[in-house]
This record gives C-alpha cells, sequence and structure tokens, in this order.
C-alpha cells in the first residue's frame, strides 16, 4: 500500500454524555478519493471539523504526511496543504468573487504588516501574483463561467455557482488534500452533472480528496475507497462496490439507496 497522505487513528470525541465519534480510523493515499458515508449524526462533520482544525479530539491521532496535526488551529492547517468546503457554502458575501478567491491565499503570505505599511515591493509583488492566480483559476475551472462576472458579489450567484466559487477558493489555497463536506447538496440534476466534472477536474489536478456524499450514485462513479460510519463507529470500509453490497452497511444505512 502506498504511503497514507492522511492518517486518521482512533479518533474519539464526546460533547457532554453524546458520543460523536468513537475510537474512528480511516487513511487516504495521495492522490486517493476516499468517500465518508453514513447517516445523519453519525460523526462525518465532526471528523472533518478535527482534521481541518475546528474541533479539537478528545483521544487519538491525526497524520498529514506523517505529522500530527490534531493539536493545530485551522489556519496552520490551513497553511500545511489541507484545505476544505461546508455543507453550506460559506462565502463572504461583502467581498466580490475575485476578492472571495485571493482572500484564502494570504495564508501563506510572506510579507510582513511593515511590508504593507510601506507598500514594500515584495508586498506589491505578492499582491499582484494573489490577483493574477485567482484570475486564472476563475478562467480555468468550470469552463471559466465566473470569469466574466469576478467583479460581481456571491450573492448574485446560483447555489451551484456559489458552490463552484467555494471549490475554486479551495483551490487558490493550492491544497494537497481536500475535503468536500457534501458538495452536491440541495443540487438539481444537472448542476449535480456538473459538480461532478468539477471534483474530476480537481482530481484530475493531482488533489487527495476526503468526501461526505449522500448520494450513492455520487459515491460510486468517483471514490477508491469509502469509510461508512453509524453512531459515530466505523462499521465497513472498502471499494464502493465493497460496501455496496455489504450486508451491515445495508442494513444500518443504504437500504433503497443502493444502486
Amino acid at each position: 500500500m502506498p504511503t497514507a497522505l492522511l492518517s486518521v487513528a482512533e479518533i474519539s470525541k464526546y460533547f457532554g454524555g453524546l458520543v460523536a465519534l468513537d475510537g474512528v480510523s480511516l487513511e487516504l493515499a495521495a492522490g486517493q478519493v476516499l468517500c465518508l458515508i453514513g447517516p445523519n449524526g453519525s460523526g462525518k462533520t465532526t471528523l472533518f471539523n478535527i482534521i481541518s482544525g475546528l474541533l479539537g479530539a478528545d483521544q487519538g491521532v491525526v497524520r498529514y504526511k506523517g505529522v500530527e496535526i490534531q493539536n493545530q488551529v485551522a489556519h496552520q492547517i490551513a497553511a500545511l496543504g489541507i484545505g476544505r468546503t461546508f455543507q453550506s457554502a460559506r462565502l463572504f458575501p461583502n467581498l466580490t468573487i475575485l476578492q472571495n478567491i485571493e482572500l484564502p491565499q494570504h495564508a501563506r503570505s510572506r510579507a510582513t504588516v511593515l511590508d504593507v505599511l510601506l507598500c514594500r515591493r515584495r508586498e506589491r509583488a505578492e499582491r499582484r501574483a494573489v490577483r493574477d492566480r485567482a484570475e486564472r483559476l476563475l478562467g480555468e475551472v468550470a469552463e471559466g463561467r465566473l470569469y466574466p462576472r469576478r467583479f460581481d458579489y456571491p450573492n448574485t450567484c446560483s447555489l451551484g455557482e456559489q458552490r463552484i466559487l467555494e471549490l475554486i477558493r479551495v483551490l487558490a489555497l493550492e491544497p494537497e488534500l481536500i475535503l468536500m463536506d457534501e458538495p452536491t447538496q440541495g443540487l438539481n440534476p444537472v448542476w449535480i452533472r456538473e459538480m461532478l466534472e468539477i471534483v474530476e477536474e480537481i482530481r484530475s489536478r493531482g488533489k487527495t480528496i476526503l468526501l461526505i456524499e449522500h448520494k450513492m450514485s455520487v459515491v460510486m462513479r468517483l471514490s477508491d475507497q469509502v469509510v461508512v460510519l453509524n453512531s459515530g463507529r466505523k462499521i465497513a470500509e472498502g471499494t464502493p462496490e465493497q460496501v455496496r453490497t455489504n450486508p451491515v452497511v445495508i442494513e444500518a444505512y443504504l437500504g433503497d439507496r443502493a444502486p
């Protein structure tokens, strides 16, 4: 097996008397797509929040490229090369589409406060590079559909366009690993097909993807491996076909979802 880019080992998380995660482990190799599935409330987003630094784990270890990251905060983890999206697109409504793409790049800024105050050459060059990268991504992803509207605001976009914008914003960080939390949620079939194409395009850029998804057609199309959670515990893992035919998974979750 290839060396894991991401390793989650025996992660547990408690909220008072509620066990949100109970000894969950998984490994994700570079270049793979691993889909995390399970009923609502099974702990999927909680695990995402721990990996991305929004929550601390009560037990267990998260390693990225072999380095423990479970005690680092969100901006530190983002700077390491882990980006994420959310169930609902969390865009900045008072910033333009272009500014929303520029903002995350500052997580890796080398300009100091003094550079900014004195408008030094290094700060000006960095600002130009940030703008150029944002415009390039808007021109490349989704066939450049958002580029002509780069000076508009996110509230002028449809839900599907907002989800595209959120994915472009993650790409602007230049992550190696992207956590996608239900990127097709709320989308109609036309937008789901387009979102699938965009996720496959992102994968073709060499990105590793950890994906939460409820639509089994999406899971079967995108995933190399699937991990199934139920009530905070891992109940199965394997290829999409292995999981689809696993009687434990069918009983706990799939039912008539199985394609």
